[in-house]
């Protein structure tokens, strides 16, 4: 499998993009924390939606949507359903990378007025890039 032809790896190249040329991203008045927010939040999504995708085609397995749940089961989101699975399948690794990003992308999207440190960057791109680099399509 060809990964550079999906969206996930798209966007994947897109981050580190935003990441290389982050200090011509930030408007005028603004200071680094909307970049910073947005490259944590790509950070997490390409990750996400690659995680998706190595379990569909490796593992056959979907999240289930909400509304799939009976009335009186426990919903659970598709993106916890996602972490799960890959501890399940033995990449109990991966999926820590995986909740550590979400965490940063709670950060990042939903306290706009708690700062965003480099390192915050830093571990979003790393965790990331790690997950790209140890999930393979074999």
């Amino acid at each position: 499998m060809d990964i550079t032809k999906y969206p996930q790896f798209q966007l994947y190249l897109f981050t580190l993009n935003l990441l290389r040329l982050k200090s011509l991203l930030i408007p005028k008045d603004c200071d680094d924390r909307c970049i910073n927010s947005t490259i944590i939040n790509r950070a997490y999504f390409s990750s996400y939606l690659f995680c998706v995708l190595w379990l569909e085609y490796v593992k056959n397995f979907r999240p289930m949507p909400l509304n799939g749940f009976k009335s009186k089961e426990e919903r659970i989101s598709e993106h916890v359903q996602v972490r799960n699975a890959l501890k399940d399948f033995g990449k109990k690794t991966i999926g820590y990378k995986l909740s550590k990003l979400s965490e940063l992308r709670k950060k990042a999207d939903y306290d706009p007025y708690v700062d965003l440190t480099p390192n915050d960057v830093s571990d979003a791109v790393n965790h990331m890039e790690q997950i790209f680099n140890r999930l393979k399509f074999e």
